[in-house]
């Protein structure tokens, strides 16, 4: 089984995504302190569960960087998000802050939409 973790802090709280799945199953959880996204758990459909599947395929997180964060400012951002999949027995790790997200940020969005209604929230306000 393929595990996926999704971690977001930001100034008006802080989620937690967790799912499990494979091929043709996806078992889901949504801590949140953040309130315009309540936590919540769930299953997703075999068709679903397809099209999340398709969507982590395309973002390529594996050969996403360890950090996508600024080199030459010293600013902070408030926002900040960290991805760990571990999937057909490796981990992949990266981290970053909004505005600094690697080509394939917007699939993962969409694969969480499937089990998130609002998951465009974790997404920067550019987009």
């Amino acid at each position: 089984m393929n595990r996926l973790e999704y971690h977001f802090d930001c100034l008006d709280g802080r989620c937690l995504f967790i799912c499990e799945f494979d091929e043709t199953s996806l078992r889901y959880d949504l801590e949140s302190t953040i309130e315009e996204l309540p936590a919540k758990a769930g299953e997703l459909s075999k068709e679903e569960c397809e099209l999340f599947n398709k969507h982590i395929s395309e973002a390529k997180i594996p050969a996403w960087d360890a950090s996508y964060t600024p080199t030459l400012s010293k600013i902070e951002d408030g926002v900040k998000w960290k991805v760990k999949l571990h999937l057909e027995g490796k981990e992949y790790v990266s981290k970053g802050e909004e505005s600094y997200e690697p080509y394939g940020y917007m699939e993962l969005i969409k694969a969480m939409k499937l089990c998130i209604e609002k998951a465009e929230y974790f997404a920067a306000a550019g987009e």
